[in-house]
């Protein structure tokens, strides 16, 4: 919608218009220069009126300089180009300057082409219906710029191409160089150049002038092709190939319609879409229309522009809506799973609540519970290194015999972490305390030898040998047959830190 356009083929005679979209091509017809011809095209303007057009002249009053200019750019560029053009053609209305690059040598110089339409009286009443219309014209620009744009879709690849076009009973003979246009002149159907024999003779002239002009050089071979709907140019395709200066080709309906991609039938019908529809997806790089002119498509082309900005934010934020929206019902769904796993866990916890025992134990007797737990993971008892020390204690003292012993935390120093308390006593005993006691201080030596064992003190003795007390009792008689008293006696050994 944004490319559609007004393809206009504008000649002193009348004037051909063709809505053109990208791959929609329509022929709105042609209308003469008289004042019914004009109320007809204003009435096609009317009805596209919010469609750009371009103005394609076909007219012998043109013009073609080609020029070498120094490269400057910015509004240097543009001064000079300006004072260039009014130096060459005078007081011309429509002109235009084409940069077409530069110099391969030297300084680098920029090469333009200048063109202008000399007498361009017969274009005002069409460009009157445009502006009265409101139509925004893009670009006035030769009819020798439309067709290098067809060569190009002819894929033609030689240096020096002359086109020989015969279009409306008028021939137009334009030189290329390396596919830019560089020289046009049209021969008017009154002229007997236009006649089928004569078309031959007006190319070698042609071929004589760029030469003398050194627009084309001496030694060049010019390579001419040769379009015509009529078909009346084939009998100057033999004379040319029999001078070796020329090297030809005739371009028929069905190969230029398969270029252009359009229906044969639709090409034949009418034969002047042809140019029109190869510069209307491209645009005038050599524009004649003067700055004035062009004000209504430069506010066509910000208001485009500005409708494609709108457009494109628009869209941006239909897009962010949608990411924004789908981004919610991910959350939603997220929070939703989430309560449900929430639901779940409060059924599980509400299980284990109901398996719980009624009657709670006492918060103190649950921490002392915990205090001991951490205190038997942090200090794990070993009883093997008790039994051991107690056992070889015992292998070494046989007539001692073990009662009962157990073990307890002992005072907290550096040297003893644990204390040992045995309960024993001598067996067997004859009643003789002062042997007792000499048993009972040889298990208290072996169990000092031992390398755990820091300290060993008897707590209990069968002897009461405090010198505060009385001595009192009975001696033990054998023959008496009465049995004799038990030598029982307690020890405390504390054992070292690093044993336990």
């Amino acid at each position: 919608m944004f490319d559609r356009r007004l393809v206009l083929l504008a000649t002193p005679r009348q004037i051909g218009a063709l809505d053109w979209r990208p791959g929609n091509l329509r022929w709105l017809g042609e209308f003469d220069a008289t004042g019914d011809g004009l109320l007809a095209f204003r009435e096609v303007v009317e009805r596209h009126a919010r469609q750009p057009a371009l103005v394609v002249a076909d007219t012998v009053d043109e013009d073609y300089r080609s020029e070498i200019l120094p490269h400057v750019q910015g509004r240097a560029r543009e001064e000079m180009v300006a004072r260039k053009l009014r130096q060459v053609f005078r007081n011309a209305r429509f002109t235009g300057a084409w940069r077409q690059g530069r110099e391969t040598a030297g300084r680098r110089d920029d090469r333009y082409l200048f063109a202008a339409l000399t007498d361009a009286d017969w274009l005002t009443p069409w460009l009157a219906v445009l502006e009265h219309g409101r139509a925004p014209l893009a670009g006035i620009a030769p009819l020798a710029l439309a067709c290098q744009h067809l060569l190009a879709a002819l894929r033609i690849q030689e240096p020096h191409v002359l086109l020989a076009y015969r279009l409306n009973n008028r021939l137009r003979l334009s030189y290329y160089h390396n596919g830019l246009l560089r020289f046009s002149r049209l021969i008017g159907g009154d002229a007997p150049a236009t006649a089928a024999g004569n078309a031959a003779d007006e190319i070698a002239k042609t071929q004589l002038y760029l030469t003398g002009q050194r627009i084309l050089p001496r030694e060049a071979r010019l390579h001419v092709v040769l379009i015509d709907p009529s078909g009346q140019l084939d009998s100057a395709q033999a004379r040319l190939n029999a001078d070796p200066a020329f090297s030809t080709r005739l371009v028929g309906l069905p190969a230029l319609a398969q270029a252009l991609r359009m229906p044969d039938d639709f090409l034949s019908a009418t034969p002047a879409i042809a140019p029109l529809a190869a510069i209307a997806g491209v645009g005038a790089s050599l524009n004649l229309a003067p700055r004035e002119l062009l004000q209504r498509h430069t506010e066509f082309r910000w208001r485009r522009n500005l409708h494609v900005a709108a457009g494109a934010i628009a869209l941006a934020g239909v897009t962010l809506t949608g990411a924004i929206w789908l981004h919610a019902q991910e959350v939603l769904d997220r929070a939703s799973s989430l309560d449900v796993q929430r639901q779940q866990l409060d059924a599980r916890y509400r299980a284990v609540a109901r398996a719980f025992p009624q009657d709670l134990p006492d918060p103190a007797r649950l921490a002392r519970t915990v205090a001991l737990a951490h205190t038997l993971e942090s200090s794990p008892v070993q009883p093997e290194t008790l039994f051991a020390l107690l056992g070889r204690a015992l292998q070494e003292t046989p007539d001692i015999r073990l009662d009962a012993f157990a073990w307890a935390d002992g005072p907290s120093d550096q040297t003893t972490a644990r204390t040992l308390r045995i309960e024993a006593a001598v067996a067997p005993f004859d009643g003789n305390y002062r042997a007792a006691m000499l048993r009972i201080d040889a298990f208290m030596r072996a169990l000092r030898a031992a390398p755990a064992v820091g300290d060993v003190r008897l707590r209990a003795s069968p002897v009461d040998t405090d010198s505060a007390r009385t001595l009192s009792g009975k001696t033990f008689d054998a023959q008496s047959g009465a049995a004799a008293p038990a030598a029982r006696f307690s020890l405390e050994v504390a054992l070292r830190e690093d044993a336990t």
